[in-house]
């Protein structure tokens, strides 16, 4: 066992977390990424805590990294503040999506394994083929997660401001 006490993988799974790491182009820090978007490092921080601005990994230097695509996610955050949104609002919305989608993720996560890992493991032929089929799927499943629980926040939001508006059309 490593010195960390931890199993080690099998190459379908090794394939496989090899697969999901997500640090391309992770390379700012919270300064450099706070001076991307224009922003302040204390404000940077409390939307980490809040749980919107996650590290893609931190560095072997002990300090946590960030891509072009969290600069982005930052911006739109900070495009809700100058639309007028109070920061504390803000922040309440980053701790109840970041519950969300942790409880998504989880899901998406168990049902991953238990439909897709688990009997490719148990049909492949051998430890190549597992890899290569759990690799191909994940990178197909990814994508398509996102887009859809992308749509269907977009199609909740529009459904719930159009509600609102009637509703308040009615209320006259």
């Amino acid at each position: 066992m490593p010195d960390d006490a931890s199993p080690s993988l099998d190459a379908p799974d090794a394939a496989l977390a090899a697969a999901v790491v997500d640090d391309d182009g992770a390379t700012l820090d919270l300064d450099a990424l706070a001076l991307e978007v224009g922003a302040t490092r204390s404000l940077l921080e409390a939307i980490e805590r809040a749980g919107l601005l996650v590290p893609h990994h931190v560095g072997d230097d002990g300090v946590a990294r960030y891509s072009a695509g969290d600069a982005q996610a930052v911006r739109a955050g900070l495009t809700l503040l100058d639309a007028g949104l109070p920061l504390g609002e803000l922040l309440d919305l980053a701790r109840r999506t970041d519950q969300a989608v942790r409880d998504i993720s989880s899901h998406a996560v168990e049902a991953f394994l238990r439909f897709v890992r688990d009997p490719v493991r148990g049909t492949s032929l051998d430890d190549e083929e597992a890899a290569e089929r759990l690799v191909t799927a994940y990178e197909r499943m990814l994508p398509a997660t996102e887009r859809l629980v992308a749509h269907h926040l977009r199609r909740r939001l529009l459904a719930e401001a159009a509600e609102r508006v009637a509703q308040e059309l009615a209320d006259g």
